[in-house]
């Protein structure tokens, strides 16, 4: 009788999403290869494991070596200059392609799912990840429970519990933080057959909600774009935010076209720091102007009010089990990761709780935790009181976003 019930229940939920999946234009499912290709996710397609799969996949089939890269805002390419991963690599021009994976709010117990999710999709001979990790995470204040929901996705988190590599202890460990990061498990043990049954049509349920609300963001980016038209008047293809080459931007020889090539590093570096410093001449910082003058004020005030450190507190316990959790699926899966440590911008940081003593005792327990596990590490916490590395407190300029492309593509290239 149980299973006739979540028969029928699952028959009613497939008859539901084809026919809202016929509304909408065939869904994330029935998107072109060239559509599912983003330069900076948004939040409806971080919680779509159709979307974040697919990208990877159709880049995969398609021979372009695509390169998961996870991390949260400084993935953002549209402000980082040229020579951002997300931009330098969008479309493979050496041998290597970028996709970028994370958003704004995610954190260590989500990269920790999307890696024991992708990793049966990564070739077993190189699963080389780069993982960015942000100290906002791990300060005393976080909250993980009102960014993570918005971007927790169901359909990855099925896939990584469907992952037999992963220990049991493991999945135990990350389904009973996702609980108390406010994201109800239906993969409760111990109870009974309908509870499972019903918790199985939940789930599905979640993961095609996610899947319909990014088809119909993107049929109503296809609605109320203005058509682009190539020269001749031809209608150029949707971009849906899409990753793109840098188009020309830059000093001449510095962006190559022939996958046989290296980027040549030390232009690149040279042209992107000259740009920072372009960007940043009215103030003695080192911020890009435009952020100076429109968040520097408000985003100080907001840290020395916000940034209480209680009982000499200042990092969480709760997110270094996370990162070691998410190093420990890596490990696991045989996902080799490079552990990206950003600084932040020291001069702006010495004004809060978060003074330079503070902030040397987060990147010590960063790297201990990286050496315990065997992981590598591309280490930039030298850079807090270099003026142009960085555009705003934590994001990369154009000179820091070279830098950070140059130790990725070693990493990604470097030979076994």
């Amino acid at each position: 009788m149980i299973k006739r019930i979540a028969a029928v229940a699952a028959a009613l939920l497939l008859s539901l999403a084809c026919m809202v999946f016929a509304v909408l234009g065939g869904g994330v499912a029935q998107l072109p290869s060239g559509e599912l290709r983003s330069a900076y996710p948004g939040y409806d397609q971080v919680a779509s494991w159709n979307f974040m799969a697919g990208q990877y996949r159709s880049l995969r089939d398609a021979g372009k070596n695509p390169r998961l890269v996870f991390g949260s805002s400084e993935l953002k390419s549209k402000t980082a200059g040229a020579a951002h991963p997300g931009r330098l690599f969008a479309d493979g021009r050496y041998g290597e392609t970028s996709v970028i994976a994370g958003r704004a709010g995610v954190n260590d117990l989500w990269q920790a799912i999307e890696v024991g999710a992708f990793a049966p999709e990564m070739p077993r001979g190189d699963r080389r990840a780069v993982i960015f990790v942000s100290m906002q995470w791990f300060m005393c204040y976080r909250d993980p429970s009102s960014t993570f929901p918005g971007v927790f996705s169901q359909g990855a988190y099925d896939a990584f519990m469907g992952n037999e590599a992963i220990s049991d202890d493991v999945k135990s460990r990350v389904a009973e933080r996702v609980r108390a990061y406010g994201v109800p498990d239906a993969e409760v043990s111990g109870e009974g057959p309908l509870v499972q049954a019903i918790g199985g049509i939940d789930r599905a349920a979640s993961s095609l909600a996610s899947d319909v609300r990014l088809a119909a963001s993107l049929r109503w980016k296809d609605a109320h774009r203005e058509p682009a038209r190539a020269e001749g008047g031809s209608r150029m293809p949707m971009d849906h935010g899409l990753a793109a080459p840098d188009g020309g931007a830059g000093a001449p020889g510095v962006h190559g076209s022939s996958t046989d090539s290296a980027p040549n590093w030390q232009a690149l570096i040279a042209e992107g720091r000259a740009c920072a410093e372009r960007a940043s001449q009215g103030n003695e910082y080192g911020f890009y102007d435009s952020w100076y003058r429109s968040s520097y004020r408000g985003w100080l005030a907001g840290a020395q009010k916000n940034w209480k450190v209680a009982d000499g507190k200042y990092w969480s316990t709760e997110e270094l089990e996370d990162f070691e959790l998410m190093l420990e699926v890596c490990r696991q899966t045989g996902v080799e990761p490079l552990v990206v440590i950003q600084p932040v911008k020291g001069a702006a940081y010495d004004q809060t709780a978060y003074t330079r003593d503070a902030r040397a005792d987060y990147y010590d327990m960063i790297r201990t935790a990286c050496s315990r596990a065997g992981a590598r590490v591309a280490d930039f916490s030298d850079k807090e009181y270099d003026p142009l590395f960085l555009r705003d407190y934590s994001h990369p300029s154009a000179y820091g976003s070279a830098c950070y492309s140059q130790a990725m593509w070693e990493f990604w290239t470097a030979s076994e």
